[in-house]
């Protein structure tokens, strides 16, 4: 049986969730072990607490990508999947740098398909010139393996865009 005792999460964390319907801290009924909440929330919220990912960063990103694409992104929670098929990452590059996909964007529902529209938006931005070190890897978005990288990678797109003094028109 598990108890909720007092304890802090990471401030990110909290930040994120405002009114946390997760547990602050839990414990085994003789106090031998100690975790975050419920464990099939960890995958999700352990970058949080790891300082990983940024909220404020992502919430600004993803109200960029709202406003140029005008598709709307789910909860904080599957953020990760609408970005994973690489369709809306390919549609944002193409309105950021225009002509600069080097191919077809793929709207087959499948694992491959997936991993090609990944493959091509990192392959095209950096044809476009986004240097190495702010793209992220095929496996930090399709595995999930850091969602924070992928965020900075479209963050470093909006900055760019910003110092380029480039307006978006979209009808």
């Amino acid at each position: 049986m598990l108890t909720i005792v007092g304890g802090t999460m990471a401030a990110g964390w909290r930040k994120f969730t405002g009114a946390s319907q997760y547990p602050e801290l839990t414990h085994n009924q003789d106090y031998s072990s100690f975790c975050y909440g419920v464990k099939a929330d960890r995958k999700f919220r352990l970058p949080w607490i790891q300082g990983k990912r940024d909220y404020d960063l992502e919430h600004d990103v993803i109200n960029w990508i709202e406003t140029i694409t005008r598709k709307f992104a789910p909860n904080e929670k599957d953020v990760a999947e609408w970005l994973k098929d690489g369709t809306i990452l390919c549609e944002v590059l193409e309105i950021v740098m225009p002509g600069s996909l080097l191919r077809r964007v793929t709207t087959r529902k499948s694992q491959f398909s997936a991993a090609e529209n990944v493959t091509n938006f990192l392959d095209s931005a950096k044809a476009g010139g986004v240097d190495d070190f702010w793209l992220f890897e095929l496996s930090d978005l399709l595995d999930e393996k850091d969602i924070g990288r992928v965020f900075r990678t479209l963050a470093h797109l909006k900055e760019n865009l910003k110092k380029r003094n480039v307006t978006i028109q979209r009808l």
